[in-house]
């Protein structure tokens, strides 16, 4: 029994150890592409100790660069994942001609989203036309609980996951939540205006796979004042089309993932 504890100790520790160190990582962004050691310390709320010995694992493995001056950069080491990830993730040509021509379309930035566990990710953006224009970062997950293109996800996600989404967020009534993704469920679209950030806009639809799941999300997002009611009409007419174009062509090897 001694023995199985420790090994399972061990096991919890070497998770936990993971866990830190991805904490770290995701501290670094285009906005703050190097950190500092007392920054890191800060947003990670650990002991010094421990974020020292996180950066040094790290930084032999290359994915750390301990640049000499208590700041920090992601290292060399990620450039291979990262081209891998981008070759594995990339959707069809046709899939993103369609969403440039629905830019030159409409104007407004276009996205494709897809759903991991509670979170929405764009895996792939074309930016709007437009001087002030809507750009969210892919591959960075958003809360599943707001926005056009979460609630069309929801829509092809089990109630299993709306049950889990309510749950983690005091302010959301489930029975109102299960309504409101039915109806969008049944018109084809959503639109929101200010709920993932206030000023912001975005019209969605399903993207559907070849056994008629809900795969993906095709949103155009833009600054809420262009939203005019019948700019949105117009927006929706030319999102649904595009997303029903994509449904038609598919969105390539990725689909293997969704």
């Amino acid at each position: 029994m001694a023995e199985t504890d420790t090994a399972s100790t061990r096991a919890d520790g070497g998770v936990r150890s993971i866990a830190r160190a991805v904490e770290v990582l995701e501290l670094f962004d285009v906005e703050h592409p190097i950190r500092t050691l007392r920054e890191l310390v800060a947003l990670t709320g650990l002991p010094k100790t421990t974020v020292v010995r996180l950066l040094a694992t790290l930084d032999s493995l290359g994915l750390i660069l301990d640049r000499g001056d208590s700041s920090y950069g992601l290292g060399a080491g990620f450039l291979r994942w990262v081209t891998l990830s981008q070759s594995l993730w990339e959707i069809s040509a046709d899939a993103r001609q369609i969403m440039t021509q629905l830019v030159d379309t409409c104007g407004e930035t276009v996205n494709l989203y897809i759903r991991q566990d509670l979170n929405r990710v764009s895996i792939a953006q074309v930016e709007g036309t437009t001087t002030v224009r809507s750009v969210v970062q892919v591959g960075v997950p958003y809360p599943l609980a707001s926005g056009a293109a979460a609630k069309i996800l929801l829509t092809g996600a089990p109630d299993s996951v709306i049950r889990s989404l309510v749950q983690t967020r005091p302010d959301l009534d489930l029975e109102h939540l299960r309504r409101e993704v039915a109806s969008i469920k049944a018109a084809g679209y959503s639109v929101t205006h200010g709920e993932r950030e206030l000023g912001a806009s975005a019209v969605a639809a399903p993207i559907f796979s070849s056994d008629n799941r809900v795969v993906a999300a095709l949103s155009a997002s833009g600054p809420t004042s262009r939203f005019t009611a019948d700019r949105v009409g117009r927006y929706v007419d030319a999102v649904t089309d595009a997303a029903a174009k994509i449904s038609a062509v598919g969105l390539g090897s990725v689909e293997v993932f969704l």
